[in-house]
Parts: structure tokens; C-alpha cells; sequence
């Protein structure tokens, strides 16, 4: 019965002692994003249109890209809402269209046209 007991025990704690380990919206935004896609009214841009995107764990920001042209702040601050699925890149809010393991998909409307990125860590 002693054993029962000690083994109950020792089961009860290796449950309690595991932690959720799952990532938070905003830690799965923080990576280094490298475009593969980029659509601007529907219509694919040219393979050699590129975008980097950090996003830092702090809340900063960085963006490297040869979009031409491109109005958008180049760094600054950055915050995520989950509920909404919005990213604020130095207030500029794109939607978050799609995040799940390595891609990201985000859409806004940048000078009247609509840009659809999608990325990769």
C-alpha cells in the first residue's frame, strides 16, 4: 500500500511541477521575418521585392526592404493584439492574416494600395 501511495504521490507532482510551455502571441511574433511573398492589389511583386522584418523581443522593431517606394517607418516600436489580430508597427496597425510555426501572413493599406506580406523565420 506504501508503494501505491508513493507512486500516487510521485504522480500528482510531476503533474503539478509541469509548466504550460506554450509561446504567447507575442513571443511567437518575435523572430527574424523574411519575406517570400509580396502582393500589392492582388498582384504578385517580382521575386527580387524583399522585406526583413525583426521584430525584438522589447518591443522594437527593424524593416529592410527594396519596395520602392516604401513610406513606412523603418523602426521604431512595435505591439501585438491577439484579440484583433493586429500588429502596431510605430502605429501603422497591419492584420495579422495568418501566424502559425514558421510563417506570418500580414495585410494593410499602404498610400491607398493594398500590400499583403507573407513571411518566414
Amino acid at each position: 500500500m506504501k508503494k501505491l501511495t508513493f507512486a500516487l504521490a510521485l504522480l500528482a507532482l510531476a503533474f503539478t511541477a509541469c509548466k504550460n510551455d506554450d509561446p504567447t502571441f507575442t513571443e511567437k511574433l518575435t523572430a527574424e521575418w523574411n519575406s517570400t511573398e509580396i502582393k500589392v492589389d492582388g498582384v504578385a511583386a517580382p521575386a527580387s521585392t524583399t522585406m526583413f522584418l525583426h521584430l525584438q523581443t522589447g518591443g522594437n522593431y527593424e524593416i529592410t526592404t527594396n519596395i520602392t517606394p516604401f513610406t513606412h517607418p523603418t523602426s521604431g516600436t512595435w505591439a501585438a493584439d491577439e484579440a484583433n489580430m493586429k500588429l502596431a508597427l510605430s502605429g501603422n496597425v497591419w492584420t495579422i492574416h495568418h501566424l502559425e510555426g514558421n510563417t506570418l501572413r500580414i495585410g494593410n493599406t499602404v498610400d491607398s494600395v493594398e500590400v499583403e506580406i507573407d513571411f518566414e523565420k
